[in-house]
């Protein structure tokens, strides 16, 4: 089982960076690519996922039942994204696993569910569910 401290995932940063820096510049061909890295980088690489009791924190976005829930690429950005929660009182029974992202493979299922928002507390990205 793989620690806290172990999980890194610069790439992943680098991708969400250039993902953001090509968007503004309307290169979305450049966008796609990039997108293409990431959806493989994701079926290779384990994330720091908050559950709660077991079960994916789930955080309502957008309309009706719709929710995104919360991954992190690291441990200093877990630390923040923990400390975020307790700054909207939502801390309290949470806890992470590191795992891939298809561990909770129903979540794909559920029409709710808009994907996976990484490090809520820095520069956030919401891995959509095209790109799982």
């Amino acid at each position: 089982m793989m620690k806290l401290d172990e999980i890194k995932n610069p790439e992943f940063k680098n991708y969400i960076n250039l993902a953001y820096m090509q968007g503004e510049n309307n290169n979305y061909d450049a966008v796609s690519k990039i997108e293409d890295d990431m959806k493989k980088y994701i079926e290779d690489n384990c994330f720091i996922i908050s559950v709660e009791d077991s079960k994916p924190v789930k955080i309502p976005y957008g309309n009706d039942n719709e929710y995104i829930v919360p991954i992190f690429t690291d441990e200093r950005e877990y630390i923040l994204g923990m400390q975020y929660f307790s700054l909207n009182v939502m801390d309290e029974n949470k806890d992470y696993i590191i795992e891939k992202l298809d561990y909770f493979k129903k979540l794909k299922e559920d029409p709710n569910f808009l994907g996976y928002l990484v490090n809520i507390s820095s520069v956030s990205y919401i891995i959509n569910t095209s790109l799982l």
